[in-house]
């Protein structure tokens, strides 16, 4: 079943090749095998027509913008696009869109969605107004399901725990077990897309910005930022790391690591979001105003927001793993990466049918205006164009990102290293437009551009020495399925040891935060939720 919506973008597309910003085929197998095909034959063709030097090239470059499957993406797409005169093209930084009705959301549409915030735990705090900072509410709403007494007002904390302890109807753990399989076999060329992609592009959205500036997440001083991205990291092994019986997936059912983590963060974003909402201040007439520009921003970790975000962690790594690789993961492959993002979410609070007739979390007022926005699901086209619909909308950088994005790059070091694989990674034009640096070699006869020469050059070799690292590292993990299982159950390792080391640190980190907390230390509570809200929202 695809979400199609309808947008009023009317003009007749240009009879001219349609670049993109990714490349994907169908989620359905006749698709599939019908894209995959297609895909091969374009891709021989090609291959036979063009000079030995032209092959060495496409061999040799990385390229984010021309992907080599994104014409027989978009050419899919076209055909299955009920009006032809509903197409158009748009430019944003450097990329042709290929802006369809039925697949893409127009900005519109996706205004809307940034009025809602996560409405189910939304409400669940304004009901329990004693729920602090540091207090775990998962544990409590454990708790409450668990307690056969429970009052009207415990229960709605049982009631939310039950409703995600019930899976979806769409939901497969085989799959989702696959779809793990595939972000650990790829785990290097996947967590520099992250980096370099989803974090440097996708943080740099004004929008998100203001949120991440008024929490002071990612933009405080280098050491909290690095302790930021490692918790991110501390969230990704939660869910991903193996259990004991080397099946990832098993931390993703109900009551398990994985699943508690990605819920205890939801809670931390409403939280955030609360805060965020209840700042006041007087004006000069002494009346009350809300500090939050919702009319500018839309509400705070709104809907939009977090699919974006799931999208970055999703859609994404995907192309970042294509780029770094020169050609894209198999169709199976992506379905079962979306599917496991889908799920996750699903638990992360983004409005997603749990069945063909019932939305997960969205504001009953709109829930027969506004479709559940799903953003992974249910196809990988719909993904796909999900992400491109949302670039286009909010993905405007201004002086705000390019501070950002400085102060990312910059954290542990070695900025002209960082920025040039970014550049590479995300883009010229983008690059351009969060105001990167340029590295050019050749700036004349003088001493000092002769001594810029040897610099740019020897950095940029070493640029191209990384990066061809990770593309031979991943074209061997996608050609041989004997290496491809070693490093998958290596890589897991490596999570593993790696959750380990980061339970032992985030945990004194939360236990130093937690005694400093006035709050907390008032009410004598023991433990504290281990995704706190150490530092509240300051405007």
């Amino acid at each position: 079943m695809l979400y199609r919506r309808k947008s009023t973008s009317g003009s007749t597309p240009p009879s001219r090749r349609c670049s993109s910003v990714s490349d994907i085929s169908p989620l359905d197998c006749s698709i599939e095998q019908a894209a995959s095909g297609q895909q091969d034959e374009v891709m021989v063709k090609k291959f036979v027509n063009i000079s030995v030097l032209e092959r060495i090239r496409n061999i040799l470059r990385f390229d984010a913008i021309n992907l080599e499957s994104t014409a027989v993406r978009n050419s899919k797409m076209l055909s299955l696009s009920e009006d032809q005169n509903s197409i158009s093209y748009i430019h944003h930084y450097g990329v042709d869109v290929c802006f369809t009705d039925e697949y893409h959301s127009s900005p519109s549409q996706l205004e809307q969605y940034r009025k809602i915030g996560d409405p189910e735990v939304d409400t669940l705090l304004s009901e329990f107004k004693s729920f602090g900072p540091f207090d775990d509410v998962i544990s409590a709403a454990a708790v409450a399901r668990d307690n056969l007494k429970s009052n009207v007002t415990t229960n709605r904390l049982a009631q939310f725990y039950r409703h995600y302890e019930k899976i979806p109807s769409w939901v497969d753990f085989d799959q989702i077990q696959r779809g793990i399989d595939v972000f650990l076999a790829y785990l290097p060329a996947a967590g520099c897309a992250l980096y370099y992609r989803s974090l440097v592009g996708g943080f740099s959205i004004p929008k998100i910005v203001e949120v991440l500036k008024s929490t002071r997440y990612l933009v405080s001083d280098r050491q909290k930022t690095l302790y930021r991205l490692i918790d991110t990291g501390g969230l990704l092994a939660a869910c991903f790391a193996p259990t004991e019986s080397r099946l990832s997936a098993a931390s993703l059912r109900p009551g398990c690591r994985g699943w508690l983590a990605a819920l205890r963060v939801r809670v931390l974003h409403a939280k955030i979001r609360r805060r965020l909402l209840q700042m006041k201040r007087r004006d000069d007439d002494g009346h009350s105003v809300q500090l939050w520009d919702i009319e500018r921003n839309g509400i705070p970790i709104n809907q939009e927001d977090l699919a974006a975000t799931l999208l970055a962690f999703s859609v994404n790594v995907l192309i970042g793993i294509e780029i770094i690789a020169g050609k894209p993961l198999s169709a199976n492959e992506q379905h079962d990466y979306l599917a496991l993002w889908r799920y996750l979410g699903w638990l992360l609070g983004i409005d997603t049918p749990e069945s063909d007739h019932m939305s997960s979390n969205c504001d009953k007022a709109m829930q027969e205006s506004l479709p559940p926005i799903d953003p992974c699901g249910p196809s990988i086209l719909h993904a796909y164009a999900s992400l491109e619909s949302i670039i286009l909308h909010i993905l405007h950088p201004e002086p705000s990102s390019c501070d950002l994005v400085t102060h990312l790059l910059s954290v542990r070091g070695f900025f002209a290293f960082r920025a040039e694989v970014c550049r590479i990674l995300i883009g010229g034009p983008l690059a351009d437009g969060l105001g990167l640096p340029k590295y050019h070699c050749w700036q004349g006869w003088t001493v000092e551009a002769l001594r810029i020469f040897v610099a740019n050059f020897l950095l940029k070799v070493t640029v191209y020495t990384f990066l061809m690292c990770f593309r031979f590292y991943t074209l061997l993990t996608m050609s041989s399925p004997w290496f491809k299982a070693k490093t998958t159950v290596w890589h897991g390792d490596l999570q593993r040891k790696f959750l380990h080391k980061w339970e032992e640190g985030h945990s004194s980190r939360m236990s130093a935060a937690y005694k400093k907390d006035k709050t907390a230390a008032s009410a004598k509570k023991s433990s504290s939720c281990p995704f706190s809200m150490v530092m509240p929202p300051q405007l």
